[in-house]
């Protein structure tokens, strides 16, 4: 009896990668539209997502885009944990951004992200026929 190989562990690792390549991307665009700093890391990932992406047919569609999402939500996390202790002493009017509402949309974003691909990744799973 021959033994095969065990793909579909292949491919979630490769699903997986694509996703937060594109998680990477996302978080990169939110970061470059939300700050000036942004724009120097946008040039590199921009190159990423050009060169390394199309290389996996695999990678340039279906649920690994929701990776954009899910790293939508990261920078928006970091801008929450940055003002958490300066928010907790301010006073009314300085204008510091409230961590409350910039992590509890940066964790809807990861969270939805990682859920729907965790949902379609089941879905096309269930869809492949059994290989015995």
């Amino acid at each position: 009896m021959a033994v095969q190989p065990d793909t579909t562990r292949r491919s979630h690792l490769v699903g997986c990668a694509g996703f937060w390549l594109w998680a990477l991307v996302g978080g990169t665009a939110v970061l470059a539209a939300i700050s000036f700093v942004g724009w120097f890391f946008l040039v590199p990932v921009a190159v990423i997502a050009v060169v390394v992406v199309p290389r996996r047919p695999e990678w340039k569609q279906g649920a690994v885009l929701l990776g954009l999402v899910a790293g939508a939500g990261l920078p928006l996390l970091l801008v929450a944990a940055l003002n958490w202790s300066d928010w907790q002493s301010r006073t009314a009017g300085d204008n510091t951004p409230n961590p409350y509402d910039w992590g509890a949309v940066g964790v809807f974003l990861l969270t939805a992200g990682i859920a729907a691909y965790a949902i379609r990744g089941r879905r096309h799973s269930a869809r492949r026929p059994d290989e015995s």
